[in-house]
């Protein structure tokens, strides 16, 4: 994952303060039958926020030092970094055919991160992804998702939560103290994918995490990259959805 040191790095350093990461991450991707859709990514750590806040409630008289520091203006700074890193797509899908309406969202008033896009087709969707992943993840994935209105694919790739961990797990060896203790911290991160099917409906999903919305529309899969159930199950983003 590129960049992941310093993303981890600071992430370790916000869960040490609030004793959590409570990292979550929602991907969702609307297909409609002419093949157009939607196409959104959140990254959100508000529950951090509102931990941090507390502390600082807590201890007004020496955030009003690290005030007189400057030490709280450097936080805003290490979150504005965290925020470009997770949100900037805007400039890389620029101009790839098929994507439109691309959106940021970098707010670190609440620490909610992310993006959105509309594609025209889901040929246009995968070289988005392509991108995406390449930049974020420095993973190669030609195709992530198959769609033809009777069937949906998610292929097994592009498993951002996977990249997480992988990243963390990658430096295990430098300091196997500091490592457990960031599993632990991270150990209640998921990893959630929505896929929606306004035009049809949901027959079938092979990953054992489905769970279908009750009008028959939706499924979600839920992962937690830390769980040590799911790493048993060798739970994974793929699924193949049968619609009718």
């Amino acid at each position: 994952m590129k960049n992941s040191k310093n993303l981890l790095t600071l992430l370790f350093a916000i869960g040490v303060l609030t004793l959590t990461s409570c990292l979550h991450i929602v991907e969702e991707v609307t297909f409609r039958n002419d093949k157009t859709g939607t196409y959104k990514m959140t990254i959100d750590m508000s529950e951090i926020k509102s931990m941090m806040d507390a502390l600082k409630d807590v201890g007004e008289d020496s955030t009003a030092t690290e005030e007189a520091s400057g030490e709280e203006d450097s936080g805003d700074t290490d979150m504005g970094d965290l925020g470009e890193e997770l949100s900037g797509v805007a400039k890389s899908l620029r101009g790839v055919a098929g994507i439109s309406n691309i959106k940021e969202m970098n707010d670190t008033s609440t620490y909610i991160f992310g993006y959105s896009f509309d594609f025209a087709n889901v040929e246009a969707l995968n070289k988005a992804m392509k991108i995406i992943n390449k930049e974020k993840y420095d993973t190669n994935a030609d195709e992530v998702f198959k769609f033809n209105g009777k069937s949906f694919e998610r292929m097994s790739v592009g498993d951002i939560g996977g990249e997480l961990k992988k990243a963390l797990m990658e430096n295990e060896d430098e300091d196997a103290e500091n490592m457990e203790m960031m599993k632990m911290f991270f150990a209640d991160m998921d990893y959630k994918q929505v896929y929606n099917f306004p035009d049809r409906m949901v027959k079938k999903s092979t990953n054992t995490l489905s769970e279908v919305s009750p009008d028959g529309h939706s499924v979600t899969i839920t992962l937690k990259p830390f769980d040590e159930e799911q790493a048993k199950q060798k739970a994974g983003v793929g699924t193949k959805v049968k619609l009718k």
